[in-house]
């Protein structure tokens, strides 16, 4: 069975049975010992041993026990068709749960279902196909070439979860990888073998191409045979378009990102033997025509090494999707496509995320400058301008900052201590800016940049020049160093002040432009970073943990947290993410599976408060901290 992985469903089916007992399967590759019901707040509801046992059981997932919901369908089939027969596993299995073979005797048919492959990988150790048997395969695996002959399909199996059932489907894949699905309960059993509607479809077209061909031979024409030989499927332009977009919904249905290999062994085509411009020219058929609503599927196909394909670009350029603005913001436009279609695909579907633009890794949102101490900027006058300023001002020659490195390695020579040091970093930056970027037409994220690194530079130019020049102090000046090394006790001003530059910037100014740049975000239902975001690279952990935990709104409870809308480099939650939740009062999961489970729904939440108009917010995942409390008190 299934329990019910929710707290307050897990505590109605308590009270529903209380007498209920709970066993570690033996059919389940169980010890067979007992069990308890483990009731969390904080993450999903689950079965465990008693204390200091150990089980050597390998399966956990919801599909472990699909041999057994199969075996009761199959009763529950045959006894509806009122035939005579038996449901058995296998000795010859590897292992439990791989195989079930169904014998009906009256029939003179036998039915083998193989959910699982064997250790190689595939089915081909099986016996071969005949006449009085018919085989049904899981989706681990591809189907060995020969069980298509003769017939043209196979038969698939998957499983549904509806409640506390898994319900199978049959499907019939046809030779091109298109795959018609209907329950198993629906499917009959003729004399010609299993049977539903998409098989009677076919045997009906097999049966007139057979009287066709048979005239032919009749008026002198010779027929030879069609039917394509094992390892190879001749498929028309039509044919292979439906067959590759097929068998990629098929993989976002599992949640999976295909492979050309992979993608040929389910097709039936050697995907290596073509070149790039026939497979650019491929997708673009398989996404085409393109609903601006619909994820594209081209985006799900993955080199060897992991990356989105190295022509990917081309793609979408004759989709009609525009370029990307970077190589970086591709993957995240990848990654974004890839979810889109996971949820659209997915078993159960879920609510599709927004799309990502393509053309910037944010929107153009409202540029606020940072305060000085947490951004370890220049002085104001050298602050970067306002977008405003930047649309309305021209590109910024780069010989100023060709000028400025000039003069700074004039100093940099001369200057000491910490004004040298910061004045030769700034000149190692800048000379990496320039050879970086001297190919590349600059966009308005570019111009930014190019003014931050020459106000950075400028600024270290003068604290190298301050650095250089004899400074004499004054009476007062010496009086008040004096009184200040006779005196312990700090001033006033001196006590007010932040003990690190950075927290400066949890003023109530800065706490609200940081707050309405994450808004602009959620309603882009777009994601960003942290150097994108606040406009500074070498900010500690600690400080964006603070930061981002004091503009979250605590005036009500359901409020959706917008830091969850700051990505980490290599994507995903943040490093911080549970020390956020611990600041805002939610529950802090254990696993990095619950956590990217909450981080995700608060995205979708964000973007729910923000859309236009607003939707309604997703129920949030984690609860607060005070109830997990309580409930670990009462207990």
């Amino acid at each position: 069975m299934i329990l019910p992985m929710d707290a307050a469903e897990l505590t109605r089916w308590r009270q529903q049975h209380p007498r209920y007992t709970y066993w570690c399967g033996t059919l389940l590759g169980g010890c067979g010992e007992a069990l308890t019901d483990r009731l969390y707040h904080s993450k999903v509801c689950h079965f465990a041993h008693h204390p200091h046992h150990t089980c050597t059981r390998t399966a956990n997932g919801e599909d472990s026990a699909d041999h057994l919901f199969m075996k009761g369908a199959l009763d529950e089939w045959i006894r509806n068709q009122e035939l005579k027969g038996t449901v058995q596993w296998p000795r010859r299995a590897a292992s439990l749960g791989e195989a079930i073979d169904v014998d009906l005797p009256d029939l003179q048919r036998r039915l083998r279902f193989r959910l699982k492959p064997g250790n190689s990988g595939s089915w081909a150790n099986d016996a071969g196909k005949t006449a009085e048997v018919d085989w049904i395969f899981g989706l681990d695996g591809p189907v060995p070439h020969e069980f298509f002959d003769g017939d043209g399909y196979v038969f698939r199996i998957r499983f549904e979860t509806r409640g506390a059932r898994r319900c199978p489907y049959l499907g019939v894949q046809r030779r091109s990888g298109v795959t018609t699905w209907t329950p198993f309960a629906e499917a009959t059993l003729t004399d010609e073998g299993l049977t539903t509607t998409a098989v009677e479809e076919i045997r009906g077209d097999y049966r007139r191409a057979v009287v066709a061909r048979g005239s032919e031979s009749v008026a002198g024409k010779s027929s030879p045979e069609t039917t394509a030989g094992p390892g190879s499927r001749q498929l028309s332009r039509g044919e292979l378009v439906v067959a590759v977009r097929e068998a990629l919904e098929l993989d976002a249905r599992w949640a999976t990102r295909a492979t050309w290999k992979g993608l040929g062994q389910t097709v039936g085509t050697d995907f290596s033997q073509y070149v790039v411009a026939d497979l650019r020219d491929l997708l673009s058929e398989v996404d085409s025509p393109f609903p601006m609503d619909e994820p594209v599927l081209s985006a799900l196909i993955r080199s060897d090494t992991g990356e989105p394909l190295p022509y990917l670009d081309s793609i979408l350029e004759a989709l009609g999707l525009g370029r990307p603005s970077s190589a970086t913001h591709l993957k995240r436009w990848v990654q974004r496509e890839v979810d889109r279609a996971f949820a659209k695909y997915g078993l159960p579907a879920r609510a599709v995320p927004p799309a990502l633009p393509l053309n910037a890794a944010v929107p153009e949102i409202r540029i606020v400058d940072l305060p000085v101490s947490a951004r370890r900027r220049p002085p104001a006058r050298n602050r970067r301008a306002r977008p405003t300023e930047v649309r309305h001002q021209a590109p910024i020659d780069r010989s100023q900052l060709q000028h400025l490195i000039a003069q700074g390695q004039e100093l940099a020579g001369s200057g000491e201590g910490k004004g040298g040091t910061r004045l030769r970093s700034e000149i190692r930056s800048a000379r990496r800016w320039l050879h970086g970027t001297r190919n590349t037409k600059l966009n308005d994220r570019g111009l930014r940049l190019l003014r931050e690194t020459i106000a950075g530079l400028e600024a270290a130019i003068e604290d190298a020049k301050m650095a250089t020049q004899p400074r004499e102090k004054t009476p007062g000046e010496s009086n008040q160093r004096r009184c200040s090394l006779a005196s312990p006790e700090p001033s006033q001003q001196q006590r007010e002040a932040p003990a690190h530059p950075a927290q400066a910037a949890l003023a109530p100014t800065f706490r609200r432009d940081l707050r309405q740049r994450l808004i602009d975000v959620a309603q882009a239902g777009s994601t960003t970073n942290w150097p994108l975001l606040a406009g500074v690279k070498n900010t500690p952990e600690e400080e964006r943990r603070r930061l981002l935990s004091a503009i979250e709104d605590g005036t009500h409870d359901d409020a959706p947290l917008l830091s969850a809308l700051v990505v980490a480099p290599g994507g995903g939650p943040v490093p911080y993410f549970r020390g956020i939740l611990q600041d805002t009062g939610l529950a802090v999961p254990r696993s990095d599976e619950a956590l990217l489970r909450i981080w995700r729904r608060e995205q979708e939440r964000a973007y729910a408060a923000y859309a236009n108009p607003p939707r309604p917010l997703p129920p949030r995942l984690v609860p607060k901290a005070t109830a997990v409390h309580d409930a670990r008190g009462s207990a």
